[in-house]
């Protein structure tokens, strides 16, 4: 785990507790995003949810928004449905949050992170939208499995500048590191957090949609949004890694004694390189990394869904 650095930046997380939140001061106090809570267990929604999130985005922050979990009482996939059911029409910059803690620990660690997977993978699916978890340092390393490695890391740790490492995550990508910080506009305290830059830029700068080119037509949908083109070779359709994997969030590297590219640390068989660029086979991606894909001849589109 990394320490929290100057080149964080400052996000807050908010729920009912804190009452009215003049949005405009605390945009003015330099908090440059915040997570809001919208929905808890099997029917529970935050009464300042609607409030937050329209003033929040109204005063210029970047927003994301959590469900605070009851994995003891429901079914992972009742609860997502009650956060997506809440969540899916507000507009969100930052990865859909579950938020698992608490009594959540009574299930034990291999059904506790079952659960987890199982609530992560329905919002993805329900909404295309990416995913994290947010959990406490002490509960990550006792109760949580490396399943969830995949998922980005909200991680809480009060009173440290670097949280305790855990056999899971080996970096965060937020870090809640105090739940008692004075911020304008809002009556009380509130949880502070820092957010890698590298991760608020990725979910908040929005590039240009990628364009086809004579020898690269085939549309490539990732969980419903157009990421690249892709291209026949021998009779197959082959995809750009390098931008697959930026959609993916996943490490592309290239081997240079064995020749041999990785995306996730794993070896990539068939692929093919052409003018400096890597392409492996759709077949060869769902095998690879556990996904689905799809092919419509009409339209000349691949379908990919993690």
């Amino acid at each position: 785990m990394q320490t929290k650095s100057p080149s964080n930046l400052k996000v807050i997380d908010v729920s009912h507790h804190q009452g009215s939140i003049n949005w405009p001061k605390v945009k003015s106090d330099g908090v440059d995003g915040a997570f809001i809570k919208a929905t808890e267990g099997k029917t529970g929604i935050d009464s300042k949810f609607s409030s937050n999130a329209t003033g929040a985005i109204l005063a210029g922050l970047k927003v994301g928004y959590y469900h605070y979990a009851h994995p003891e009482n429901n079914p992972a996939e009742v609860e997502a449905a009650n956060f997506v059911n809440k969540a899916n029409g507000f507009a969100a910059d930052f990865p859909h949050v579950l938020d698992v803690e608490g009594k959540a620990d009574s299930l034990g660690a291999v059904k506790l992170t079952a659960w987890c997977v199982a609530w992560l993978k329905e919002v993805e699916r329900l909404t295309g939208h990416s995913v994290m978890i947010y959990t406490g340092a002490s509960f990550a390393r006792s109760y949580l499995g490396k399943e969830l490695s995949k998922w980005p890391l909200w991680i809480a740790h009060y009173g440290a500048a670097k949280p305790m490492e855990n056999n899971i995550w080996s970096e965060w990508s937020v870090f809640q590191y105090a739940d008692n910080v004075k911020v304008s506009g809002i009556t009380g305290s509130v949880d502070m957090n820092v957010m890698e830059k590298a991760f608020y830029d990725k979910h908040t700068i929005k590039l240009p949609a990628p364009e086809p080119t004579p020898t690269e037509n085939i549309k490539v949908i990732v969980d419903d949004k157009l990421t690249a083109y892709g291209r026949i070779i021998k009779g197959h359709v082959y995809l750009p890694i390098c931008k697959l994997g930026e959609e993916l969030g996943y490490v592309v590297d290239w081997n240079a004694r064995a020749a041999t590219p990785y995306i996730n640390g794993k070896p990539i068989t068939f692929y093919e390189a052409i003018d400096g660029l890597t392409y492996i086979g759709v077949r060869a991606v769902a095998e690879l990394l556990g996904g689905t894909v799809s092919w419509n001849v009409e339209e000349k589109k691949v379908f990919f869904y993690k």
